[in-house]
This record gives structure tokens, sequence and C-alpha cells, in this order.
């Protein structure tokens, strides 16, 4: 009997360590069960950091049973995960990060007429997208160096026309300040994957073999009104400003004409170029209307308008520190810093300094605009590691009525070179009024 008793105990123990188990693994199950609703397509989305610190936000507090060491582990990762989340605006700078701006920063050319050429060359071989994204920003130093050359060539041709065609030359005048109030073009900032993922690749060469065949027009005008230009110089003086008409052989007035012509010429076919660029921007700029991508206009928009501001005082800012300028990845880990810092000023300065100290590199050449390589540093690094965003910088607006405003100038200088060329056409009918003076 009292060995009966001495079993049943046992049994009775036995059941209650069972029972004890059985508790315990219901416990662990509690932990570990998925939460309501978990699909296996939520299975897949843990793989992401964002999935990760939607599951674990609620779970980081409980305790993990033993036997668990690597999802205490993951549970730590998810913290980690979630600070760099929380940072995801500024992101650090990756070791390799020089590297990977190197892919997306065009050669370093002092001259930007080379530059383009070679970017059209590299563009026609281009099947990832990896050349395109920097079409718009070499396109910018190509205008840049237009406008100087197209204000300086008018302003100069337009003192030789004469009294009766100084009109047209203030037109002439007027059109080519109203392109120096464009000081730069609209440029858009994009990934290659974006761009291939919407087609835009073959897109964007086509527009860009269009530009290319404008711009070749462009420069033949300007070589034909330099020329012109200088035939007018050997031939007669310049005309005086003092408001004063003086009398102009016949030859000089038709030379004076020609030198018209030729000009509203190059006006014409700058304007035809602008509006080739216009829809250039436009093709790409129908980006903005998918909702699933990224938009970071407004915040490059800031920057450039802060850069700019920046750009007057920045010589007389402090001295930068010479160990910022140890590497080129220290010297872009200082530059991103002074921009998260809103240290524009210096962030100008290490641009600065970092083309002394490594010409044609990932900074730029010195006839590169420093606020364009800083937007493309600052766009390049928040867009680490992403795909889906772009930014326009600058009002693709602006530049269209621009281009509008332009073409009506040109439609008054053409009415009026037409009106001087008919007034040529019947006073060369005409007696000359000397020799009839004479012969009475």
């Amino acid at each position: 009997m009292t060995i009966f008793f001495h079993l049943l105990h046992q049994s009775e123990d036995s059941v209650e360590e069972e029972e004890a188990i059985v508790d315990e693994n219901e416990i662990s199950l509690c932990i570990c069960e998925s939460p309501p609703a978990f699909t296996c397509t939520d299975i897949l989305a843990v793989d992401s950091p964002q999935s990760e610190e939607i599951f674990f936000v609620d779970n980081e507090t409980n305790c993990v049973p033993s036997g668990f060491g690597d999802q205490h582990s993951s549970v730590a990762q998810t913290e980690e995960e979630k600070e760099e989340l929380d940072n995801r605006s500024s992101p650090p700078p990756s070791p390799f990060f020089s590297a990977i701006l190197a892919a997306f920063q065009p050669t370093s050319c002092d001259d930007a007429e080379e530059a383009w050429r070679n970017h059209l060359n590299q563009l026609v071989a281009d099947s990832d997208g990896s050349c395109a994204v920097y079409t718009f920003q070499v396109f910018s130093s190509l205008f840049q160096s237009i406008q100087n050359t197209f204000c300086t060539l008018t302003c100069d041709a337009a003192g030789y026309l004469g009294d009766g065609l100084r009109g047209i030359g203030a037109k002439f005048v007027h059109s080519s300040q109203m392109l120096t109030s464009c000081s730069e073009c609209p440029t858009l900032f994009v990934d290659a994957d974006t761009i291939m993922s919407y087609g835009l690749l073959e897109k964007m060469k086509f527009s860009v073999l269009e530009l290319q065949e404008y711009f070749e027009t462009y420069n033949n005008r300007k070589e034909a009104v330099m020329s012109w230009l200088r035939n007018c110089k050997a031939s007669f003086p310049k005309c005086s400003d003092d408001g004063v008409i003086t009398y102009q052989p016949a030859e000089t007035e038709e030379k004076q004409l020609e030198l018209c012509q030729r000009l509203y010429k190059l006006h014409f076919q700058l304007l035809l170029l602008f509006q080739s660029y216009c829809k250039l921007i436009g093709q790409v700029h129908a980006l903005n209307a998918v909702p699933e991508l990224q938009n970071m206009s407004m915040e490059l928009s800031e920057l450039r308008v802060n850069l700019r501001a920046a750009a007057s005082v920045a010589e007389n800012s402090d001295a930068i520190s010479e160990a910022a300028l140890s590497s080129s990845e220290a010297a872009v880990q200082a530059i991103l810093e002074s921009l998260k810092n809103n240290q524009f000023s210096r962030a100008i300065l290490y641009i600065q300094e970092c083309r002394k100290m490594w010409p044609g590199d990932i900074f730029g050449s010195a006839s590169e605009s420093k606020i364009q390589t800083l937007l493309n540093i600052y766009f390049r690094h928040q867009t680490l590691g992403q795909t889906g965003t772009f930014a326009l910088v600058g009002s693709k607006q602006d530049l269209s009525e621009i281009c509008h405003r332009l073409t009506e100038l040109n439609c008054q200088i053409r009415e009026m070179i037409r009106r001087a060329q008919g007034y040529r056409a019947i006073t060369a009918f005409l007696p000359d009024s000397s020799v009839t003076g004479i012969s009475l």
C-alpha cells in the first residue's frame, strides 16, 4: 500500500511538472506569436527596416526566454535601425561616399562647350541612366558660358549700328538684358533608376540631340556676327552716343543693316535653344505627377537661396580647419556637416579650397558654379541608397516666361528690320539731293 501511494504521489508530481512546462511553453508562444492578422505578406515586409520597427515596437520591453538569444540581438539591432530612421533626413556619410559621388559627377572641364560635347558622346552610349542624371547640370554650365559671350557680343555690335538703326540696337541690348535676368537655368536632380523605370532615357537622348543641333547652329550664327563685326570695325568707327545725327555713306548703312540682320538671326537661334531646353525640362518634370516618387524640390530650392545669400560673405568667414581637408572623404564629410548646421559660407569656402587641392575631382573646376556643386553633393547624399527621388531647382515657369518675352521682342525686331530694309529699297531709287542741287 505504501508503495502504491508513493507511486501515486510521483504521478501527481509528474502531472504538475508537465502542466508547468505547458504553461511555460504557452508563455513562450505568447511572446513570440505573430500579431493579429499577421499574414505571409507581413513576413516579407519584416525584411525592411521600417517594418521591423513596427513589428517590435510592442514587444521590445518584454523579457525574451532563454534559448532565444538571436531574437534578443535582433531586437537590439532593430533599436539601432530605429535611430537610423530618425536620422534619415541627414544620413551619416559613408566612407565610400566620395567614390559614389564621382559616379554622379560629370567629368570636370574648364571649357563648358567641351564638357557638353563630352557629355553628349557619353550619353549616346548610356544604357543605365548613369550619364543622363547630370545632363541638366552640364547644360546649366553651358548656359552660363553662352550668356556671358552673348551679352558681350550684343552690346559690342549694337554700338556699330547707325542712327537709322539705333532703335533696333536698343532692342537687341534689351533682349540680352532679359537673358541676364535668368541667371541660371532650372536644374533637375534625379536618380538613374527613376530615369530607367519611367522610360525617360530614350526621350532624354532625343531631346539632347535636338539641343545639340540648335547649339551648333547658334555657334554658326555667332561666328557670322563676329566676322561681320570685324569687317564693320575695319570700315567705319563706332557710332557716338551724343545723340548727334551724322551723315553716313550708303555702303556703311548697308553694312550696318547686314550686321543687324545677322544679330537678329543669332538672337532667334538662342530663343530656339531655350525653347528646346524647356521641352526637355517638361518631359522629365512630368515625374511630379507620380505620387510614389519623393519630391525634394522645395528643400533644394531653399538650400540654393541660402547658399546664394552666403556666397557674398563667404570670403569674410572664419578660416576653415586643415584637418577637414586631410582627404576627399573628410572634405565631403565637412561639407555635409556645414550644410547640416546651416554654415553655408563655410561650405562654400570648403568647395573653393577643395578645388585648389583636388583640381578636376568630384568638387568641380574653377569655372563651374560652387552652388551647383554643393546642391549636387547634398542631393546625392540625401538619396544615398534610395530610388524614386527627384528635385527641380529653379522655376520652369520663369524660363518659359522669358522665352515668351524673347519671342515677342524678336517679333518687334524683325518688324523694325523689315521697315529698315523697305526704307533702304526706296531711297536707293531716289535721286541724290546734293547732285540735284548742283545741277539746278
